[in-house]
């Protein structure tokens, strides 16, 4: 397939948030980007401000930077990223941790330097050269709830991939964090460099389990100063996955009775978490399919007697599709 320099934006069938750096700068030198902006302005991006392109055609927003004035976007989104992490890293240290943040700390010194000199870093290749080329290349970036029975908890997941025909090299990384807690802290982190090849594949996936204090990140770069790729994708989620709807009972295990006490009134209470709305509930003794109470509590008087009381409660919120779970409790009754 031959390629067209002017149409990347086309060909790659781009749904994720781009970052151009240096490459832009450089193809502008040889006037290259306002005949690439033409085009993209007529397949329906929008120019939001000096250098930056955006639509939201294909669902999420998509954002395009090119230029001295888009690599200025780029860095200070590529800053703010930094920031985000530096916070969890103070509170949640892990060598891993560290290692994703110096590996975005030197891309935002790369573009710091060509923004300072205004030198490029690599001659870019012309279009002539890149007739009968094949070229790819892209990412993907996701954070959020884990689902099914995964749940409760967080993922991440990151792609990468760079991929050229006629010898142009690139580099790809992804990386992937998750982090939650409930009782004991989880954490799980991937990241994936891959640098200087003419076909590169990068992927990074992470998760952790629980429902509280959760935090997931994912994010994917691919360069080729050869080419003037620069871009980023990334996406964070701080939602955290309810709790499983779990019904319980509480109770006397057991119950004393003597010559002094020849009855006593038990009562036992239940309770639901994870679910939303107004909790039901309804008793059964042992494994009998009759309702023997309501409420949530359920009482009997016991006088003289050694038996065993095995009760089950169903419990019922009021979503839709409502949620059900079910407990068990035993008490002794001694005389």
């Amino acid at each position: 397939m031959k390629l067209r320099l002017l149409s990347f934006a086309a060909a790659l069938c781009l749904s994720v948030v781009l970052s151009a750096g240096p490459g832009f700068a450089q193809a502008e030198e040889i006037k290259l980007e306002p005949e690439l902006v033409r085009q993209m302005l007529q397949e329906g991006w929008i120019k939001v401000e000096e250098g930056v392109l955006q639509r939201t055609e294909w669902g999420p927003l998509e954002t395009f930077t090119y230029g001295e004035d888009g690599l200025r976007w780029a860095a200070q989104k590529l800053e703010a990223r930094i920031e985000l992490l530096e916070k969890e890293y103070a509170s949640h240290p892990t060598e891993k941790l560290a290692g994703i943040l110096e590996s975005l700390e030197s891309r935002l010194l790369e573009m710091n330097e060509v923004m300072t000199s205004g030198a490029a870093r690599a001659e870019v290749v012309s279009p002539d050269e890149l007739a009968d080329c094949n070229i790819s290349y892209g990412g993907t970036a996701t954070a959020g709830p884990q689902t099914g029975a995964s749940a409760p908890g967080v993922k991440a997941n990151a792609t990468a991939h760079f991929h050229a025909t006629c010898g142009q090299i690139g580099g790809a990384y992804a990386y992937a964090y998750a982090r939650t807690w409930v009782g004991t802290e989880n954490v799980d982190i991937d990241d994936d460099p891959k640098d200087d090849s003419s076909s590169v594949d990068s992927t990074a996936s992470a998760s952790a389990s629980g429902h509280l204090d959760c935090f997931s990140d994912a994010g994917a770069q691919v360069w080729s100063p050869q080419l003037s790729i620069d871009y980023y994708v990334e996406q964070t989620n701080y939602s955290c996955p309810p709790p499983p709807f779990t019904a319980s009972i509480s109770g006397p295990s057991d119950v004393w009775l003597d010559s002094n006490h020849y009855c006593e009134t038990v009562t036992w209470t239940a309770s639901a978490i994870g679910g939303s709305g107004v909790y039901s509930y309804k008793w059964y003794l042992g494994t009998g399919t009759i309702v023997v109470g309501t409420g949530s509590s359920w009482s009997r008087t016991y006088c003289q007697t050694n038996r065993q009381v095995d009760l089950r409660v169903v419990a019922t919120d009021t979503s839709s599709p409502a949620k059900t779970d079910d407990a068990t409790f035993t008490t002794l009754i001694h005389y």
